[in-house]
């Protein structure tokens, strides 16, 4: 089972890798099987076929980036209990994770499924929706929390502060991945954590 297991992760490792360098369509399953060193017959031991393992891809795509907001924000709000500051240290712990992105630059899986989006069924595509609305929603359930005790200095809901950032920061991926520059995310983010800062912190100081 642990052999087996392994070797779906580097099929999927494999597939991710690809994917997101050239696309899905370009992605082709010999592509997959040539990169990762296994036979057809494995492959289709661990997946149906290439429409599976775009589902299975993407859910996992999901699962790793959720796990790691999960974490940021158990780390932020361990380290303090006012949501203000609970907000720029989580969104520091983001730009820390971001400053260690390296060459080849990996980009956004999000991203590609959206641009894709006419190459994958229904669920794939709901479940790609449903999961950059749960990203927005995290963002919004934690500027909601900030807005309960410091009132903005501009008219501004949670709602449309979860929008910006993830516009943002969905734009800043693209724009990084066209340019080989990882650092224009980084840049992004410590701007809008400085419009955050201007929003709520009385002093409004960048650290």
């Amino acid at each position: 089972m642990e052999r087996g297991q392994d070797t779906k992760k580097r099929i999927l490792d494999s597939a991710q890798r690809l994917v997101l360098e050239r696309g899905f369509s370009a992605t082709s399953l010999d592509n997959i099987i040539q990169e990762t060193g296994v036979t057809k017959g494995a492959f289709f031991h661990h997946f149906r076929s290439k429409a599976d393992l775009a589902e299975q891809l993407i859910e996992r795509f999901a699962e790793y980036d959720f796990a790691m907001f999960d974490e940021w924000d158990r780390r932020a709000n361990a380290l303090s209990d006012d949501p203000y500051q609970a907000l720029v240290l989580f969104l520091k712990l983001f730009e820390e994770w971001l400053d260690e992105l390296r060459q080849p630059f990996p980009g956004c899986l999000f991203a590609v499924y959206v641009y894709e989006h006419t190459l994958f069924d229904t669920n794939v595509n709901e479940f790609v929706r449903n999961s950059l609305q749960n990203w927005q929603d995290y963002y919004e359930r934690k500027f909601a929390a900030v807005i309960a005790v410091r009132r903005p200095k501009l008219e501004v809901s949670a709602a449309e502060l979860a929008e910006s950032i993830v516009s943002l920061l969905e734009g800043a991926f693209i724009l990084a991945r066209s340019g080989e520059k990882p650092d224009l995310i980084s840049r992004q983010s410590r701007l809008f954590r400085g419009y955050v800062k201007l929003l709520f912190d009385d002093e409004s100081v960048a650290a």
